[in-house]
């Protein structure tokens, strides 16, 4: 099964990952790499780097993270040459859950990549013009 990697500043990744198990329960393929306030690049890179290389497997590993060119994205971004990795920015909670239902029936991890940011794309909705347009 492909493994979901969440990494952010702060506490953001474990709150999602908590967030995303109240509503998908339990997942035994989801990991949290979180860059506290003191951590280097290079602590983060080592951090990345020791937890992939213990759940890497042939399926593959998808990173979500919070921003592009934050230290928890810049650190994932060298995995992508040595491990089967993909790396998405810009985590929210719909990507967290669609990546766990997912990743259960996609076969590989670049085809969970594509789906998991389209359907964080379409989460992000200017709900008031929505509803004004379906009223009219």
């Amino acid at each position: 099964m492909i493994k979901v990697v969440v990494s952010a500043h702060g506490k953001l990744a474990q709150e999602l990952v908590n967030s995303a198990e109240v509503v998908a329960g339990k997942q035994s393929n989801l990991y949290v790499v979180k860059k506290s306030d003191n951590d280097s690049l290079v602590q983060m890179q080592n951090r990345i780097n020791n937890l992939l290389k213990s759940i890497n497997d042939e399926d593959g590993i998808l990173i979500l993270t919070d921003m592009i060119g934050g230290s928890p994205c810049s650190a994932s971004a060298s995995t992508c040459r040595s491990l089967n990795t993909e790396i998405l920015s810009g985590v929210n909670l719909p990507m967290v859950l669609s990546a766990i239902f997912l990743s259960k029936n996609t076969k590989t991890v670049s085809d969970l990549a594509e789906k998991v940011l389209l359907d964080g794309q379409k989460s992000i909705i200017n709900v008031k013009k929505m509803l004004f347009n379906k009223i009219k």
